[in-house]
């Protein structure tokens, strides 16, 4: 019989945020906030905010901790975390080289291969990586590989439809909708976005390599996307001279004192807060994807 990839009703996936889940101190927050805006423009900083508090609302595993796409391991600078115990991989040598001063990071092509042959993961993270992996089979089946019994995947992938939000979107969408389609295309292409699923496809992809879902959240608010709307002209140019000189114009800004930081914080707390939403919600950009490792089907 061939394996059963579609769950029975009961055992669906939780798909709307937990009423107990844990929001980080307000002072972690604050410190994120300053440190990103330090660090990377405006709308990304503010997607790692949200993506910060989403996994601590989940809370952390406890154990060996594999980052899939680690970049230049900034991350790991944030979170309360053994860092001895986290290994990061990323196909770019410069962000490799800059994570290896923070975590163990490695130059690896999950698709090829397996990350850390010999070592055994207790949770795996793709912060908004695997979506631009092309052979997307072949990076899960090497992370499953990788994967202790019983560890946990997080992965935090684009919804299908995020390049449609906001309201220019929303108004061409409405009367002109092949020019709404081409300028979502441009944008999935700039950021090359393999893989645009629903969190069902996702779902059964994810059964297909050993790893039953046991949790969809969405990420996003109406603040959240305005914001993250209204700065990305300007971060667009910022992307491109990251290409050029290695790091984010915005790095600049760790020469400036905090007061000068202050209101452009006051902006990011006040879109950041609640970023947990259902995972079918108008206003979810991401999904957060929270799934367990289990016997491959056959």
């Amino acid at each position: 019989m061939p394996p059963r990839l579609v769950p029975d009703p009961e055992d669906a996936p939780t798909t709307v945020p937990p009423d107990d889940a844990q929001a980080p101190n307000p002072d972690d927050i604050e410190r994120w906030i300053l440190a990103y805006l330090k660090h990377a423009p405006l709308p990304l900083a503010l997607r790692e905010i949200n993506r910060l508090i989403a996994i601590e609302a989940v809370g952390a595993k406890q154990g060996t901790t594999l980052d899939v796409g680690c970049g230049d391991g900034f991350w790991w600078t944030l979170r309360d975390h053994d860092r001895q115990e986290v290994y990061g991989i990323d196909i770019s040598a410069s962000e490799i080289a800059q994570a290896r001063a923070r975590i163990n990071a490695t130059l690896t092509d999950v698709s090829r291969e397996r990350p850390f042959p010999g070592t055994e993961f207790d949770e795996i993270i793709g912060n908004c990586s695997l979506e631009h992996v092309p052979d997307i089979d072949a990076a899960l089946g090497n992370l499953r590989k990788s994967a202790a019994d019983g560890a946990r995947l997080l992965m935090f992938v684009p919804t299908p439809r995020w390049a449609y939000q906001g309201r220019l979107q929303n108004w061409l969408l409405k009367r002109s909708p092949r020019l709404s389609m081409a300028f979502s295309g441009a944008l999935n292409g700039f950021f090359q976005h393999w893989h645009l699923y629903d969190a069902k496809v996702w779902e059964r992809l994810l059964a297909q390599h050993g790893w039953k879902v046991k949790a969809t959240y969405g990420l996003g608010s109406a603040r959240s996307e305005f914001l993250f709307r209204l700065f990305l002209p300007p971060a667009f140019g910022e992307f491109l001279a990251k290409k050029l000189t290695g790091f984010y114009p915005s790095k600049l800004a760790k020469y400036l004192p905090d007061t000068v930081l202050a209101p452009a914080a006051r902006l990011v707390r006040w879109a950041v807060s609640d970023p947990l939403v259902a995972a079918d919600s108008p206003t979810a950009y991401e999904y957060l994807i929270v799934a367990e490792a289990v016997e491959i089907p056959q």
